[in-house]
């Protein structure tokens, strides 16, 4: 019986050191539990920081470069509308004198630039719907003696570049006939490519009655 009482009083003893043991054991695991969880916390929170100032400085570098950007769009949309005005005005002009003052124009271009080609034979090639006729109205005031032949050739092997937003193409070719050859180009594309280098403001600026879009 004293063995019995023995032997209970062991296991409560037992039971109750274990109870301890388990209950320290949770303690330190709820310890531990929360250091993770405010260490997690903590990293989240930095991160958080770390991210919204990274997102910040991406955010000012955005707005500095719209601020740059936008007014940079707005001179090329300017400077672009410009120049498709220019030459719709000059389209219109030129369409509505007919072919020949177009080539009292080219003629006048002649007058300032034959001097390259005097004494010398001369071929002449023209394009863009001109006739052999027009050719020698624009030439042979200057070179009646000197010219070696006429050739109808297509535009696009003429050796001009077309001016952009221009729409009348015609013109013609003076090429020497000589080893190292004086070429002279008398075209529309030429025409207008000069008035809009020369005058390129005046003439947006009496298009739009002198105020020009801001």
């Amino acid at each position: 019986m004293e063995e019995l009482r023995s032997t209970e009083i062991l296991d409560k003893e037992i039971e109750a050191d274990a109870r301890k043991k388990a209950a320290k054991i949770v303690a330190k695991a709820e310890s531990e539990a929360k250091s993770i969880i405010e260490g997690v916390d903590e990293r989240v929170k930095k991160a958080v920081e770390e991210k919204s100032a990274v997102y910040k400085n991406k955010l000012s570098l955005l707005e500095k470069n719209a601020d740059a950007y936008i007014p940079l769009e707005k001179e090329r949309f300017l400077v672009a509308f410009y120049d498709e005005q220019v030459c719709k005005a000059m389209n219109e002009y030129f369409n509505s004198i007919g072919k020949e003052k177009r080539l009292s124009l080219l003629e006048n271009k002649l007058e300032k630039c034959k001097f390259a080609l005097e004494n010398k034979k001369i071929a002449v090639s023209y394009f863009g719907g001109l006739e052999e006729a027009d050719a020698r109205k624009v030439v042979e005031k200057a070179f009646a003696k000197n010219i070696t032949g006429y050739e109808s050739i297509q535009f696009e092997k003429s050796g001009e570049e077309a001016v952009k937003g221009n729409e009348i193409h015609e013109g013609m070719i003076l090429k020497s006939d000589e080893k190292n050859s004086v070429i002279v180009r008398l075209t529309m594309d030429e025409l207008v490519r000069e008035l809009k280098d020369k005058y390129s403001y005046e003439l947006s600026s009496t298009l739009f009655g002198g105020r020009l879009p801001e």
